[in-house]
């Protein structure tokens, strides 16, 4: 009974826009070939699984975290533009953040038109002083 829940399941993942292809992809989708699938996919997911496998995961998890938090903290650095709304939902100014090289200010301010490239600190009218540490999106 599986096996034919796992050929009606795989039949209709694909989509068929007829009857008559969903009874020629259940066809194609013999009691053979649904355990070939299945012996497939348990192969790959032992690969995964496999001790080596996992050893190394766990050994190069936190430089590849590490790595995410400098990425984002440089893209914070770099700054973003956004489109600023005002009270009749015209866009028509823009709004920019970027956080201090040292990372310890979010510098915000607004500008009349888009900026090309960076904008630099101290065109940035406010300022965020909070103590801003690193957290679980960092």
């Amino acid at each position: 009974m599986q096996v034919v829940k796992e050929q009606i399941m795989r039949a209709l993942t694909t989509k068929p826009s007829s009857l008559d292809q969903f009874k020629s992809k259940l066809q194609n989708l013999s009691y053979t070939e649904i355990l070939k699938i299945r012996q497939s996919e348990r192969m790959n997911q032992e690969d995964f699984q496999s001790r080596p496998i996992l050893e190394l995961k766990e050994k190069i998890q936190p430089e590849i975290l590490e790595l995410i938090k400098q990425q984002r903290l440089n893209r914070l650095v770099e700054g973003t533009c956004f489109r600023k709304l005002n009270s009749r939902r015209r866009q028509d100014k823009f709004w920019y953040c970027r956080l201090s090289p040292n990372h310890k200010v979010l510098h915000y301010g607004d500008l009349e038109e888009s900026p090309q490239g960076e904008v630099p600190h101290d065109s940035l009218q406010d300022k965020c002083k909070q103590h801003i540490d690193c957290c679980e999106w960092c």
